[in-house]
């Protein structure tokens, strides 16, 4: 313990003293407008692995880039489609220049990555479970501290399964979670029996602490099936029901209410958080809002995520547009919009759209997140894309992890990308693998890690006891997940790396390895 602290206090020392910090990779560096990426040269998800780790990476494609984005903040991605591998399918955090930050594996499939606040303390949550139902899924919320320790799995009360369109911590210290229900009900209206049945849409807000329910609201008790745009077809009997709303986003104001987005009626509704009334609709059948616009703050279709904004008198939406029935020209692709609302005299009017130069059409999923600097963050879903825009509309920032070419093939989607400030303490040790003469480091989510120390040692004997003298030989600045440095000539025997902050602190020592030993560790 003694020689570990000692060690500590004289690397700090030493590295006062050296100057000169030279960058090396490991990574590859994301491609530049690679206009070969974008034809599929490369594959649908063009990634790397890491002598560190098992985990993959994305190989992104950086369009365009301007200085304003790189905010400090992360990217929050859940990676899977038919080219994702498994172990590059889970959640995973980006830094600005595309690389590798932390990823996940070991869940089942999961959605939605995000950093939340809870009782003043920041955590990771996720959806993990089973999606492959009917557009939806069933399974559970995960929460993990700094240290990225599971600390909570939250599930849906009622005995309902947590469905992964939403979970959204309140200041209450509740979350609102989305839920998929069947429910007998009569589709004759629709072509259907009397005796039908649907996958209900159902919100709960849960008490973190309890499990327990505090609120719950069902779409057909406040909506009509009539309302609906999604073709039945041959659904509506007990095995195969009929997904008449589809809920994908929830949001709690400070007066204890609710704004909802359904899919299928294209409507963004605002529920009294008591009787569960909807207090008004805005877009699709049931629209209570006279356009300002001509008709573009109402014509959205099938969209994502709405969330209020300045102060609660503009709505931001994810537009999908595509594949929705009864298409506007200026729907067939997505976007992301801000709406401004007047709740008095019920007008509607769009302030702003963030529209792709290449007018992507996501049929699915997606997202639109407003970033403290002023800058929107639009995810594609079911594209593996994201662009970054000015507040204005102007895109700033586009980044793929898909190519062009496979777009809307299935083979990468991420359900939400959004953006935030993080920082990771893993509690294991950094990752090293030395092959050849070449020391490869990496500390999976470790965010405070500014150079990598490399220290050399020798057995010594002193009062009877026998221990390591360590040297340090170089220092190298970390960029990218994992980073590559050459072995000086006559390096002795003993080999160890130190992670550093930019303050000078020691951080985390990897393991000590022989150098006549080739070793690949690979922690999950």
């Amino acid at each position: 313990m003694f020689s570990k602290l000692f060690y500590l206090l004289q690397s700090l020392l030493l590295s006062l003293l050296l100057q000169n910090v030279r960058p090396a990779l490991g990574d590859l560096c994301p491609y530049d407008n690679e206009q070969k990426f974008e034809k599929g040269e490369y594959g649908s998800y063009p990634q790397q692995r890491f002598r560190t780790s098992r985990l993959v990476a994305p190989v992104v494609n950086k369009l365009s880039t301007h200085p304003s984005c790189d905010d400090g903040s992360y990217t929050m991605i859940n990676p899977r489609g038919n080219s994702v591998p498994e172990e590059g399918s889970g959640p995973m955090m980006l830094d600005a220049n595309g690389n590798m930050v932390w990823a996940l594996t070991g869940y089942q499939q999961t959605y939605n990555l995000q950093v939340q606040e809870y009782r003043g303390k920041q955590y990771l949550t996720f959806w993990s479970g089973n999606d492959a139902v009917g557009g939806h899924g069933n399974g559970e919320y995960i929460m993990l501290d700094q240290s990225y320790k599971e600390i909570a799995r939250v599930q849906a009360a009622n005995g309902l399964e947590a469905d992964l369109h939403e979970f959204r911590i309140t200041n209450e210290g509740t979350a609102v979670i989305t839920v998929y229900d069947v429910r007998e009900i009569d589709l004759t209206r629709v072509g259907g029996f009397l005796k039908g049945y649907i996958w209900d849409s159902v919100f709960q807000e849960i008490d973190l602490q309890t499990g327990k329910a505090s609120f719950q609201w069902r779409a057909s008790q406040h909506y009509d099936i009539l309302d609906s745009y999604h073709d039945k077809g041959n659904k509506g009997n007990r095995g195969n029901p009929w997904d008449f709303f589809h809920i994908n986003s929830v949001e709690k104001d400070p007066c204890g209410n609710y704004l909802i987005s359904a899919r299928y009626t294209s409507t963004i509704s605002y529920v009294n958080g008591t009787s569960g009334q909807v207090i008004w609709t805005l877009g699709g059948k049931a629209n209570q809002f006279t356009d300002l616009s001509g008709g573009r703050a109402t014509d959205f279709k099938y969209q994502h995520d709405a969330r209020w904004h300045d102060n609660y008198t503009t709505i931001t939406i994810f537009n999908n547009g595509a594949q929705a029935p009864f298409q506007e020209e200026n729907s067939k692709f997505s976007s992301g919009r801000k709406i401004r609302i007047d709740t008095e005299a019920m007008t509607a009017e769009l302030v702003t759209e963030f529209v792709d130069s290449r007018e992507i059409s996501s049929s699915s999923q997606g997202n639109m997140q407003v970033l403290p600097n002023g800058n929107h963050v639009v995810g594609y879903g079911y594209n593996g894309a994201a662009v970054e825009y000015s507040s204005t509309g102007e895109p700033l920032c586009e980044t793929h992890f898909e190519a062009l070419d496979r777009f809307h093939s299935g083979d990468v989607q991420s359900y939400r990308v959004m953006k935030f400030n993080w920082t990771g303490l893993p509690n294991t040790d950094p990752a090293l693998a030395l092959v050849n003469n070449t020391v490869y480091v990496s500390w999976n989510g470790a965010t405070e890690v500014d150079r990598w120390m490399l220290e050399v040692g020798e057995t010594t004997t002193a009062l009877g006891y026998e221990d390591i003298s360590w040297e340090i030989v170089s220092k190298t600045k970390k960029a990218g997940f994992e980073t590559a440095i050459n072995l000086p000539e006559d390096s002795g025997t003993f080999l160890r790396i130190v992670a550093y902050s930019k303050t000078g602190y020691a951080l985390g020592i990897t393991e000590t390895v022989r150098l006549d030993q080739q070793v690949r560790s690979h922690p999950i």
